[in-house]
């Protein structure tokens, strides 16, 4: 029997659901992938949680530029061009253009890219030490009912870590806490950054355990994965003197 016309439509509607929901998985994962905190062992021994909140650059940069991309031919055709100069102004270090672009796309831009100004503002002001002012801005991200909830996380997960060195550490994981279940886009770094406050309560073999939980996880990338088992062994060191 011949398909009609509405069981056509109906079949192709599925078939663009099911490559939209893999266009999805494959950018979260991309994100997730590229979240790894670079050498984060030496930088938390070295320096202490004030510099890894400096990490939080790397989770907008590559979360930013994601989002920009997975956007781009659906936005206003405007709206990318503001934001590809203000791209522009941060690599050349042009911080006074870009936080005007930004703001400009805080104030006037469509959901997609109101929400992406106000991460990349939020990173641009923690790398001038204006925390503060980054905490304000991923709190209307956190807050937003209109972004994408993977993106209202993942304002969550930065301001979790901008703040792992003045907020309470038991507050961080409990904030942390819902993010850091399997299947969530951000469950790696959620679980990485309560590793951290977990310590910073001084129950390392906690930390332990929640490091675990991504080595566990047969999806963890091996750069990940190497870079967790790192720090593992150093809460497992801490761990056994006690």
């Amino acid at each position: 029997m011949s398909s009609t016309p509405d069981t056509y439509k109906t079949a192709e509607e599925k078939r663009k659901r099911e490559r939209e929901a893999a266009e999805q998985n494959s950018l979260f994962r991309e994100v997730e992938d590229d979240l790894r905190h670079d050498k984060l062992v030496g930088v938390w021994k070295r320096y202490g949680a004030a510099a890894i909140a400096g990490a939080v650059l790397i989770v907008a940069v590559v979360a930013g530029y994601q989002i920009h991309k997975s956007m781009r031919e659906s936005e206003r055709v405007e709206q990318a061009a503001v934001m590809d100069k203000a791209e522009a102004a941060l690599r050349g270090r042009d911080a006074e253009t870009a936080a005007k672009l930004l703001g400009e796309l805080e104030t006037t831009g469509n959901d997609g890219y109101r929400t992406l100004a106000r991460l990349r503002h939020a990173s641009l002001l923690i790398a001038q030490n204006k925390v503060p002012e980054a905490r304000e801005l991923l709190a209307q991200v956190a807050s937003d009912s209109e972004a994408l909830p993977a993106y209202r996380d993942l304002a969550v997960v930065q301001d979790a870590l901008a703040g792992l060195d003045t907020d309470d550490p038991k507050a961080i994981e409990e904030k942390l806490a819902p993010l850091a279940v399997a299947g969530h886009p951000w469950r790696h770094t959620a679980l990485e950054i309560s590793a951290l406050a977990m310590a910073k309560q001084g129950d390392p073999a906690r930390a332990v355990k929640a490091l675990d939980g991504i080595l566990d996880d047969p999806d963890t990338t091996p750069e990940r994965r190497a870079m967790v088992q790192s720090l593992r062994t150093v809460f497992a060191r801490d761990a056994a003197s006690k």
